[in-house]
């Protein structure tokens, strides 16, 4: 079984449960961690990291020196992560792309369309429905990134890091529906990646 830690973005616990059952109901050992637990090297002990959504906003000066840990957590560790929602934004923000405040806001299941191949997408539709809850959007890359889908909503609903195992994605998949269920399946091909 592989061990993710899961980062909690979050100012209490009860918004990350949900992400921590989906991964473990696709193989994940789950251990939790705030940010305060964040330091240098933290991460590289576990087979991956998924960093949460968070209510913050990654253009207020404020919550840059609230993550600042966070980030160079990140771009510290070789290990695999996954971004979500806010989590994709801090990624994106750490290697230089630019976030944005979205004045109209989302909070919908959206259209996404997958632009690439990628092991994130195995045996799933180019077309998947997913859930955003948001804000903010990633407007431009980071260099050297490529994007791999593009929402009815974000212009880049996911990343992927050049020469690493580093994925963000600005739905957060683990609000999947039974009608919907392409976000479980999105969380369980980054977990297989980790084997």
């Amino acid at each position: 079984m592989v061990s993710v830690l899961v980062v909690n973005n979050y100012p209490g616990r009860e918004r990350v449960l949900a992400l921590e059952r989906c991964l473990r109901g696709n193989g994940a050992e789950v251990v939790p961690a705030e940010l305060k637990d964040v330091t240098p090297g933290k991460f590289d002990s576990y087979d991956g990291v998924v960093l949460s959504g968070s209510p913050d906003m990654m253009t207020h000066p404020r919550t840059v020196m609230k993550f600042r840990p966070e980030v160079e957590a990140v771009m510290d560790s070789r290990a695999p992560m996954l971004g979500v929602c806010f989590g994709h934004q801090l990624m994106a923000q750490a290697f230089g792309g630019e976030v944005v405040k979205d004045p109209r806001g989302v909070k919908e299941m959206v259209e996404t369309k997958v632009l690439r191949e990628d092991p994130l997408f195995d045996r799933l539709p180019t077309s998947l429905i997913l859930m955003e809850s948001r804000h903010e959007v990633v407007r431009t890359l980071p260099d050297g990134f490529s994007l791999l889908a593009r929402s009815a909503t974000s212009r880049i609903a996911a990343m992927k890091h050049p020469g690493r195992l580093l994925y963000g994605i600005q739905s957060h998949p683990e609000r999947f529906t039974k009608r919907h269920p392409e976000g479980d399946r999105l969380v369980g091909n980054f977990v297989r990646m980790l084997r």
